[in-house]
């Protein structure tokens, strides 16, 4: 496909390779990398895809702007082509690859999310699908191996439509109309990324069209830019390019509200470099050879690292210090991406490979590609599912022969026997339960809740009044906090019930019982602290016999100026201790549960070991600490500490089962299952305190 424009003269084309732009893809592979693999102070390193999209949309444009002047034609079909041969290979290679790895090391609900990815990543449909399966981007919690194929997906996606767009706009309005053009799609991409950063921020990150601002930036650029700035600008705008990229780098993080305006400080920032070309400091040392050639693998590179980095962070506890992890990351990255270059990228892109050395055929890349990952998927599904059956019959043979052995819990001390007993079942190679799978590890009373009234969202700042256990009864216990306090409802519902008082509910997502300077994810949470004031409000109302209090440890507290993190908590406990002791004579404070940062319920269950030995975690983490400043301030208030730890943890570990209960759902919260089982012991803690 092809359409001609009247140029009457072919004319040879300059030189038009710029070294330093290179230089610039091995700083934004550089950004994306290091903050991949943990290095602190460079959290925004994430801009580095933006500034893949607006060099992009500067290369991309300028390439079709200049076929169109000098031959008068551009070649739809040539175009594509050096995008196969530049794009295909490589990623075809690494995406076999960490299915092949997911094949034999995740669990079978983890293996059939990475094949589904995989093979949405195939067909560069990965942003949307990430998107309409409500991915969070910068979540810690079982990130997709394929998360990173978002940013492919946009740039082919933009592909499509682009030299089509030239082929339309260059021939009836020329390359004025086109810049023209490029600016409306700027403008309307931005307003829309605006709108949908605040409104859908999950979706926004993944969304082409929340994105291609940046792409038309660059190719904006290419239509205005015929020649390096002058000598007397380029300097400053070199300098200035850098400078908006650097702060962008160590002043965003995880939660910048992103992409929206924020986006505009790589575009901006890249946009400068750019348009100051070559022979600038910043060129001079873009254009350096070692950073060329990080340039030069950048693609493999930026497919290699995202699986690497997960992969090494699998392999060694979650609180291992980056210093360690990060060269290791980097180094593997490196390594794999030059072999992958030199292997896979150079002789398809020379046309060394001869049945691939004709255009025409070149063109069969994309579907054979297809073919290849969807029937690896395919098989390593097959095999996945063919490896947990037989498991659980092994683990089903295991527990006819030696049953289970969990009692029930009269008190807390039957409860440590029981765990003690699970941790060393689980150590002597104990498979699995072969009843439990991923969704009945889920099963938790207080996700149900989440999805009703009862329970405020994020944006919410109230919600309904809900009543559980003896609901008849006159006599009530306020249960406040975020999801680590409504997780105990189950064996309250059912104590409630037997010793006839009723628990209202009063809990927010994200929001615990203490007020701190606590964020959705670090961010400004103004709902929080008026869910705060409308729950004292209501439990004033209610005039209950007794108040429990909850909250996740230190987990999502803002930075604050004045006081450090422990400082913070302390002064919000004690605060709430007199808060809450006007409006009830007892005030329970519930402790909070170690997180299994190491290792997740999901990613043990169908593991292809199957082997409870891998679910045992040791139990440190910020929430211990938390709770030791938590009991000081409750004790010294004259209220009820109750320690939870010990519902969960020996001195020998944390099992994830004890007998065939799940004592987890996800990496913090508890099983439904697991805590209706402890109410009995729990009922027993609380007999002093409860009414």
């Amino acid at each position: 496909m092809s359409a001609t424009v009247d140029t009457p003269v072919l004319k040879k084309a300059p030189s038009t390779w710029r070294p330093d732009i290179q230089g610039l893809r091995a700083l934004a592979v550089g950004l994306v990398l290091v903050a991949h693999a943990g290095v602190p102070l460079v959290e925004g390193g994430y801009i580095g895809v933006d500034v893949f999209f607006v060099i992009s949309g500067f290369l991309i444009t300028q390439l079709l702007l200049r076929e169109v002047e000098r031959s008068g034609t551009v070649s739809i079909s040539q175009f594509y082509v050096r995008r196969a041969r530049r794009i295909l290979p490589a990623a075809t290679v690494v995406t076999v690859a960490i299915v092949l790895y997911a094949t034999f090391t995740l669990s079978l609900e983890r293996l059939h999310q990475t094949t589904a990815d995989a093979a949405w990543s195939s067909i560069f449909f990965a942003n949307w699908h990430l998107a309409l399966s409500g991915t969070d981007y910068f979540s810690v919690e079982a990130p997709s191996l394929f998360q990173h194929y978002w940013s492919l997906a946009v740039e082919e996606q933009f592909y499509i439509i682009w030299p089509l767009l030239v082929l339309f706009v260059v021939p009836r309005f020329s390359k004025r109309g086109f810049a023209i053009t490029a600016g409306v799609v700027f403008v309307a991409s931005l307003a829309y990324s605006l709108w949908a950063t605040g409104e859908r921020p999950e979706a926004a990150y993944f969304d082409t069209a929340a994105r291609a601002f940046e792409l038309a930036g660059g190719a904006l650029l290419a239509c205005v830019l015929t020649s390096p700035l002058a000598s007397r600008w380029r300097h400053a705008a070199a300098t200035v390019g850098i400078l908006i990229l650097a702060y962008a780098t160590w002043q965003f993080d995880e939660f910048t509200p992103f992409p929206g305006w924020h986006a505009l400080f790589p575009v901006v920032g890249t946009a400068l470099l750019l348009a100051a070309g070559p022979n600038t400091w910043t060129g001079r040392i873009l254009q350096w050879t070692p950073v060329r050639y990080v340039g030069d693998i950048s693609f493999s590179l930026y497919l290699w690292h995202w699986p690497v980095a997960l992969a090494i962070e699998a392999l060694v506890p979650a609180s291992t210090s980056f210093l360690l992890t990060a060269p290791i990351i980097i180094t593997i990255s490196v390594a794999l991406a030059s072999l992958t270059y030199h292997v896979v990228e150079q002789p398809f892109q020379k046309k060394r490979v001869p049945v691939f050395s004709q255009d025409i055929k070149t063109l069969w890349l994309w579907p054979i590609s297809v073919i290849v990952v969807v029937a690896v998927a395919l098989g390593s599904s097959a095999y996945g599912n063919v490896r947990a059956e037989a498991n659980r019959q092994i683990a089903q043979e295991y527990f006819d022969e030696h049953g289970y052995q969990t009692s029930e819990p009269e008190d807390a001390d039957q409860v440590q026997k029981d765990l003690d007993e699970a941790v060393e079942v689980a150590e002597s190679g104990a498979p699995i339960p072969p009843d439990i799978d991923a969704e009945a590890i889920r099963d938790a009373m207080w996700t149900d809740i989440a999805d009703s009234d009862c329970y405020a969202s994020s944006g919410e700042d109230s919600a309904d009044v809900c009543f559980f256990g003896d609901t008849e009864s006159e006599t009530t216990i306020a249960l406040v906090g975020d999801s680590h306090a409504a997780m105990w409802l189950p064996a309250l519902n059912i104590i409630g019930k037997e010793n006839n008082f009723r628990v209202a509910l009063f809990a927010k997502m994200a929001c615990g019982a203490y007020s701190v300077d606590q964020g959705n994810g670090g961010t400004e949470f103004p709902t929080c602290d008026r869910f705060r004031e409308f729950t004292q409000e209501k439990v004033a109302e209610l005039e209950p016999e007794a108040v429990m209090l909850g909250a996740r440890g230190q987990l999502r507290m803002a930075d604050h100026p004045d006081a450090t993190v422990d400082e913070q908590w302390r002064d919000a406990v004690a605060e709430a201790m007199v808060d809450y002791q006007a409006l009830s004579d007892r005030v329970i404070a519930l402790g909070d549960v170690p997180a299994r940062d190491d290792v997740a319920p999901q990613d043990c269950i169908d593991s292809p070991s199957s082997n409870q030995a891998d679910c045992v975690v040791s139990g440190e983490s910020t929430e211990q600490h938390s709770n030791t400043i938590t009991r000081e301030e409750v004790e010294a208030a004259g209220a009820f500490y109750l320690d939870t730890e010990k519902f969960v943890c020996s001195d020998d570990g944390c099992p994830l089962f004890a007998g065939e209960l799940p004592l987890y759902e996800d990496e913090s919260h508890l099983n439904r299952l697991w805590v209706e089982h402890l109410a009995p012991a729990i009922g027993r803690e609380l007999e002093e305190v409860l009414p």
